[in-house]
C-alpha cells in the first residue's frame, strides 16, 4: 500500500487548481476506498494508518477535491484509536455491527437495499452492475463472491475505469468520460446517501467506518461534478 499512497502523493495537484480529473490518481485513491470498506483491517494495516499511511489519500481528498470536513472527521476517528485497548478488534466488532449484519439492524453495503427498488438482495441494481462487469470481462459467480453492487466491488470497478481514463487517447476519452459520469452518478450518489444515514443509526465504538462513508458519499458527488464537461 505505502507505493500508490506515494504515488498519489507526488501527483496531488494544488488546491484549487482546476485541473481536469487525473484518471490515475483517482483510481488510486478508489482502490484504497475498495480494500478499507471490502474486509476488516489486520493490524498491519491499521498500524500503518496510526502511523500516517492514510495521510496521502486524505490530503488528496482536501487538496484535489476541496472535501475538508469529512476529511477532518475521519482524522478525528484515527486518532481517537489510541483510546482502545484492542482497536483493531472494537474496528472488527464495527464492520461486522455496520457491514455483515441484516438490512434491519446495520448498514449492509450493496446498491439494491438502499436504491429504492424494493427488491433487496440481489435486485435492479446488481443485475446492471453484473451486466457492467459482465462486460468488461469480469466473471460473474453469484455462488462464491460478493454480489455485484457491493459497494467495495464498485469502487474496483470504478477504479479500473478511471485507469482507463486515464490511459485513454484523446478521441476516445470524451465516451469514457461520460460513462464514468453517468456510472458515478446513477449507481454510486443515487443510494449512498441513504447508506450514510443508516450508517449513523448504528452503534459503533468508533466513527471510523461511518465516516469513510460520510467521506465517499462527498467525493463522488464531487467526482460527478468533476466528470461534468465545463
Amino acid at each position: 500500500m505505502t507505493e500508490p499512497a506515494s504515488s498519489l502523493a507526488a501527483a496531488r495537484p494544488e488546491a484549487g487548481g482546476g485541473s481536469p480529473v487525473d484518471g490515475e490518481s483517482e483510481s488510486l485513491l478508489c482502490r484504497w476506498l475498495a480494500t478499507v470498506l471490502g474486509a476488516e483491517l489486520d493490524e498491519a494495516s491499521l498500524e500503518r494508518y496510526r502511523q500516517g499511511e492514510a495521510a496521502p489519500f486524505l490530503d488528496y481528498l482536501r487538496d484535489a477535491h476541496g472535501i475538508t470536513d469529512e476529511v477532518e472527521r475521519l482524522q478525528e476517528a484515527l486518532s481517537r484509536l489510541v483510546m482502545f485497548t484492542t482497536p483493531r478488534l472494537e474496528l472488527a466488532a464495527d464492520f461486522t455491527e455496520l457491514f455483515l449484519a441484516d438490512a434491519r439492524s446495520g448498514a449492509p453495503p450493496y446498491a439494491s437495499l438502499h436504491a429504492g427498488d424494493k427488491q433487496g438482495f440481489h435486485g435492479k441494481a446488481a443485475e446492471r452492475m453484473e451486466a457492467r462487469l459482465a462486460a468488461a470481462g469480469y466473471a460473474v459467480r453469484r455462488d462464491v463472491a460478493e454480489p455485484a453492487d457491493h459497494l467495495a466491488v464498485m469502487l474496483d470497478y470504478l477504479a479500473t475505469r478511471l485507469q482507463i481514463l486515464a490511459e485513454a487517447k484523446a478521441p476516445d476519452r470524451e465516451g469514457w468520460r461520460q460513462d464514468l459520469e453517468a456510472f458515478v452518478e446513477h449507481e454510486l450518489c443515487s443510494w449512498l446517501p441513504r447508506l450514510v444515514t443508516r450508517s449513523a443509526g448504528v452503534t459503533t465504538a468508533s466513527d471510523f467506518y461511518p465516516a469513510l462513508l460520510a467521506l465517499l458519499e462527498a467525493y463522488c458527488r464531487r467526482l460527478v461534478e468533476e466528470l461534468r464537461p465545463a
